[in-house]
């Protein structure tokens, strides 16, 4: 039987806000298309679902819900897994910020600064965290973070043996998870963590013994030109 793992970055959290941790109008709209996407797909029957216990992974999943629910075809029970939780970003800027003082984006992050820039200052603090410049300042070190994932990842795999799982998560959860099946480096990790769209699919699939990637960051939802606007990486 075909093995098949269904990831599902949540919808856009409230970047900047005193509340990051749940969805934003943008993220809510968002949660509501992919919903109704995946409840019109009728060979995508699940057969375990899982969520990481932050809000946003939950209103995500809740949207998902009401949308099976509303066409007969209602979820499985899921399962809460806080190894599906993101890392800490907030303590990855902040201890960024006292290593990095002369960073030109760092003072005007929170003024609203276009995706690219972001992403770009997202890379240069992962990447001073792989360095183990961050540790002190971080809750978990990276490869505390890519070990738990793994955990994650491996339950979440041996519930696909018996059809699709589908999980609820966050951009560098679901990175890590490509690192472990891909064996991508870290440098190439980061950019897939940075690529990977609010409620945007990632499919991997495994025929005999080994794992491909099927979609990454896939949008089917949000194609059309009416919402097209919807885009959002963070």
């Amino acid at each position: 039987m075909t093995a098949r793992l269904l990831l599902i970055r949540h919808a856009q959290a409230s970047f900047g806000t005193d509340d990051y941790d749940r969805l934003s109008e943008r993220g809510l709209r968002q949660a509501e298309l992919l919903a109704q996407w995946l409840a019109a797909q009728p060979q995508l029957e699940f057969a375990h679902v899982v969520a990481g216990a932050q809000k946003r992974h939950a209103q995500t999943l809740h949207a998902l819900q009401l949308a099976a629910a509303a066409v007969d075809r209602p979820l499985p029970a899921h399962s809460i897994d806080a190894d599906w939780n993101e890392f800490d970003h907030e303590s990855l800027l902040r201890g960024y910020a006292s290593i990095a003082l002369d960073d030109p984006d760092l003072p005007s992050l929170r003024d609203g600064l276009e995706p690219a820039r972001v992403q770009a200052l997202i890379g240069r603090a992962f990447a001073a965290w792989d360095q183990g410049r961050l540790d002190e300042h971080m809750p978990e070190t990276l490869q505390t973070f890519r070990d738990r994932v793994r955990r994650a990842h491996d339950r979440a795999e041996a519930r696909a043996a018996g059809g699709t799982t589908l999980v609820v998560s966050s951009g560098g959860v679901i990175a890590r998870c490509a690192q472990a099946l891909l064996a991508l480096d870290e440098a190439t990790t980061i950019r897939h963590n940075l690529s990977l769209a609010n409620s945007g699919i990632v499919e991997f699939v495994r025929n005999d013994s080994e794992w491909q990637l099927q979609h990454w960051s896939h949008l089917p939802h949000l194609q059309d030109e009416q919402h097209r606007a919807l885009h959002s990486w963070y």
